[in-house]
């Protein structure tokens, strides 16, 4: 039977989403714009471990306390968490070291542009959801955010950016690194929604999506040559666990409460507008020089993703009027949960005779 929700009461949901991402838009503005200086004489690697460390060690015990039925979930859902935590320890490596290569406002353009472009395919990946299919509008808007990212790449490449001319490895290291961890970001973020909807909460799955970022880090940090503490005094990384908590553990709970409330297509639209707000930080920091380039590719980013993901809710709103359908999929020969629909994204599915409760 399928879920049905009334209409006042997802608007209520969509409302609180769209302000828990504009509030995460803009503290990920002040962290990239920080780390993106910080990165330049720390190893991104120790703020990883710092980071991701605190928010398992930290959140994890509480919210198994405050959580009872969580246990349950953790042991259905451990498939689909290994992948979340694979998907997430790549997307959070690559971005930092990306935000040491290129600029932050660059960095954020391929970043978070990735997802959209990738629509028809990453949305196939949502439990219970179809592939998405593209009319002649969103499909001639979406050629308008392709040409904002090699827009973005081209800035980097050429030389244009805040940073100036960069060695060609280096610039390309750098494109690589966002574009991949964007990737790696938006299938995690649609396989935590899968797990939001199966009745996980946002502060558990939160406390379980970075273990694999630190087991990562740490083996990383072993492989490399260069000591990971090579210039951190005690007064550094007391200054450094704080900010830690503030910049990237306290955004990480706001945006997993504002996915699991808001519909995708409003989370991209409130993030379109991150590279303009980064860009307008970089200046008040004055670390980099100001690129007319740089704002350009994000000014024109942001008007093709924002018209992107209007386009997509009017694709979305032809449906038929009436009460919300929140598991909008036909009836299957049994009764299914949101859970199972994660595990069969994640794994092979299990014989058709054995019957679930749904949860609602």
């Amino acid at each position: 039977m399928l879920a049905v929700s009334h209409p006042q009461s997802r608007q209520h949901r969509e409302i609180a989403g769209f302000l828990l991402a504009l509030a995460f838009t803009a503290l990920a503005a002040v962290r990239d714009v920080y780390l993106g200086g910080l990165f330049q004489h720390l190893d991104p690697l120790l703020v990883a471990l710092t980071a991701f460390g605190l928010c398992s060690l930290g959140l994890l015990p509480l919210t198994l306390a405050r959580d009872p039925g969580a246990a349950a979930l953790l042991v259905r859902g451990a498939l689909p968490l290994i992948w979340i935590n694979v998907t997430t320890a790549a997307a959070w490596l690559s971005f930092f070291f990306a935000l040491k290569t290129i600029e932050p406002a660059l960095v954020q353009i391929l970043f978070y542009g990735v997802g959209p472009l990738s629509v028809r395919w990453l949305d196939g990946l949502v439990p219970g959801s179809a592939r998405a299919t593209l009319g002649r509008t969103e499909r001639s808007l979406h050629l308008g955010l392709l040409a904002a990212l090699v827009g973005a790449a081209a800035v980097v490449l050429c030389g244009y950016s805040g940073l100036g001319r960069q060695p060609v490895a280096v610039a390309v290291r750098g494109v690589v690194l966002a574009v991949g961890g964007g990737v790696s970001i938006a299938i995690s973020t649609l396989l935590c929604r899968g797990l939001n909807d199966a009745g996980m909460k946002p502060a558990t799955l939160l406390s379980l999506r970075f273990p694999g970022a630190v087991l990562l880090a740490a083996a990383v940090a072993l492989g490399q040559s260069r000591p990971l503490l090579v210039g951190v005094t005690p007064a550094v990384f007391a200054a450094l666990a704080p900010a830690c908590l503030l910049l990237i553990v306290l955004p990480n709970y706001v945006n997993q409460v504002g996915v699991a409330l808001a519909s995708p297509v409003t989370v991209r639209a409130v993030l379109a507008l991150g590279p303009v707000l980064v860009f307008s930080l970089q200046l008040a920091e004055a670390r980099l020089t100001s690129s007319p380039w740089t704002l350009g590719v994000a000014v024109l980013y942001a008007l093709f993703a924002i018209a992107s993901a209007l386009a997509r809710r009017r694709a979305i709103g032809t449906g038929p009027p009436g009460d919300v359908v929140t598991d909008a999929v036909a009836p299957e020969p049994r009764v299914e949960s949101r859970l199972d629909r994660v595990l069969h994204v994640c794994g092979p599915r299990r014989s058709p005779a054995v019957s679930t409760p749904r949860i609602a």
